[in-house]
C-alpha cells in the first residue's frame, strides 16, 4: 500500500509554517515544506499567492488534526 502525500495546510508566513512543522516532527510525524525557499530567493515574490505548503501523509491527517487541536486548547 502506497502512502499518499497531501498538502495539509498552506501558510502565508514561513515562520508559522516552520513552527507547525517542528511540532509535527517532535510528535513523530513525517512532514515537509515547499515554497519556503522561493520567498527567500526572490524577495519580491508575493508569498500570499502560493504560500508555504505543509505536506503530510494522508493517513496521518486525522492524528495531526487531533494533535494540533489539543495544543490549541492548552494555549
Amino acid at each position: 500500500m502506497e502512502d499518499k502525500i497531501v498538502v495539509y495546510k498552506t501558510f502565508e508566513n514561513p515562520m508559522e509554517a516552520n513552527i507547525v512543522l517542528t511540532r509535527l516532527k517532535d510528535a513523530g510525524f513525517n512532514s515537509f515544506l515547499t515554497g519556503e525557499n522561493t520567498a527567500l530567493v526572490y524577495p519580491v515574490f508575493d508569498i500570499s499567492v502560493s504560500g508555504v505548503q505543509l505536506h503530510v501523509f494522508e493517513n496521518e491527517v486525522e492524528a495531526i488534526d487531533r494533535l494540533l487541536a489539543e495544543e490549541m486548547r492548552e494555549e
